[in-house]
């Protein structure tokens, strides 16, 4: 029981960043839509760095052999943007200024975005493209390997060697999996990124973990997806509704809304793998 009521307002007491490690700090960026185009668009680029390679034997002047060239044309990436948003609601009071509303409505935003951003990446949620799961690029790696180290192995073995992916590869994956790795020392962190002993970027989240036709898995099942170098584009600065549409001035009751744009984008394959870390007993 309290002597004095109400409670006394305090400055917040808990920084909001850094942001946890996740999707935002394993990519590359976030980088910035070029313009409004990109924005409401997305982007496009040409990457050069998937397969196309191939022995030559060395042959007398006379012996040698023909050069047989790949027939690939453009690898085209294409990011599809789709919007993140949060809002804040509350009734303004001298101690909760619009400036202080706006703030708060910016804060959840940048709190709550990576999380949204992996939901929807892992997904394919509003036909974000290109996405882990309903992509019919991905490529399921055949094996009955049950093992972390084993599944993990496959999936870098299909990037460096089925693709000649030269880059490191990135591995998204749920915490429940991320966890695991690191509990059996699998993964180090490089001061940046967490990598294989093979360099491979892990990028753990929100991840929806579902296998790649969008099925939800057993319990304790959860599917792993290796890409090519992964980007995370977004608007430079989120959009805050302005006073005149978030304040009812009626109620004094401030609905603010913070949003911005994203694109996730990865070059070269796709490739998906399930792990079963637990079963559930009957």
């Amino acid at each position: 029981m309290v002597a004095i009521i109400p409670p006394i307002w305090v400055d917040k007491p808990t920084p909001s960043l850094p942001l946890r490690y996740g999707l935002l700090q394993a990519a590359v960026g976030p980088l910035d839509f070029p313009s409004r185009h990109g924005r409401g668009g997305g982007v496009q680029y040409v990457e050069t760095m998937c397969g196309g390679g191939q022995g030559y034997e060395i042959n007398c002047l006379d012996d040698l052999d023909t050069k047989v060239f790949s027939e690939e044309g453009l690898n085209l990436v294409t990011g599809v943007p789709f919007v993140v948003m949060s809002n804040y609601v509350c009734v303004l009071a001298e101690q909760n200024a619009v400036s202080v509303a706006e703030q708060r409505t910016l804060e959840k935003l940048l709190s709550v975005e990576q999380s949204i951003v992996e939901q929807v990446f892992s997904s394919g949620t509003f036909a974000a493209a290109p996405a882990l799961a309903n992509n019919p690029d991905v490529v399921t790696v055949v094996t009955a390997a049950t093992d972390l180290v084993d599944v993990i192995s496959e999936l870098e073995n299909a990037m460096y060697c089925t693709s000649q992916y030269g880059p490191p590869a990135y591995l998204h994956m749920p915490f429940a999996v991320f966890n695991r790795l690191k509990s059996e020392h699998l993964i180090e962190f490089d001061g940046q990124r967490w990598r294989t002993p093979a360099g491979s970027v892990v990028s753990p989240g929100c991840y929806t973990a579902l296998e790649p036709d969008g099925d939800v898995p057993a319990p304790g099942t959860f599917w792993i997806y290796a890409t090519g170098q992964t980007v995370v584009w977004r608007s430079a600065e989120p959009f805050i509704a302005p006073v005149e549409a978030a304040l009812n001035r009626t109620t004094n009751e401030y609905t603010g809304l913070a949003e911005r744009e994203y694109a996730v984008t990865f070059e070269c394959a796709v490739y998906a793998a399930p792990v079963t870390l637990w079963t559930e007993t009957p």
